[in-house]
């Protein structure tokens, strides 16, 4: 069994026009942390969740009673990323990087 590890959540450009995004990671399609984020920051989450062969990555954000899903990604046990590659969530309107470890 493997584990993964939110190491780091860094907003490059926020999803809201106003305010501050309100993240959520979910692993394994189950809810591991979330918090409040500005352009420019960094934020820390250290959520785990152990798994066998792979797990999916989700970073959602939520309005008002919604959650707009930013990115989703599968991460193998076996693919412990070079230098800490981040899985990035990208759009016109949004840009996230999530950096992780596999253990």
């Amino acid at each position: 069994m493997s584990t993964i590890k939110i190491t780091t959540l860094k907003c490059i450009r926020k999803q809201d026009v106003s305010g501050d995004d309100e993240p959520k990671i979910y692993l394994g399609s189950l809810f591991a942390w979330d918090g409040k984020i500005g352009k420019g920051e960094s934020l820390h989450p250290n959520c785990t969740r152990g798994f066998t062969d792979n797990i999916l990555v989700e970073l959602k954000e939520v309005n008002g009673n919604n959650e707009k899903q930013l990115g989703a990604w599968t991460v193998s046990d076996n693919a412990t990323p070079v230098g800490n590659a981040p899985l990035t969530a990208t759009s016109s309107g949004f840009h996230y990087e999530v950096y992780f470890d596999v253990y």
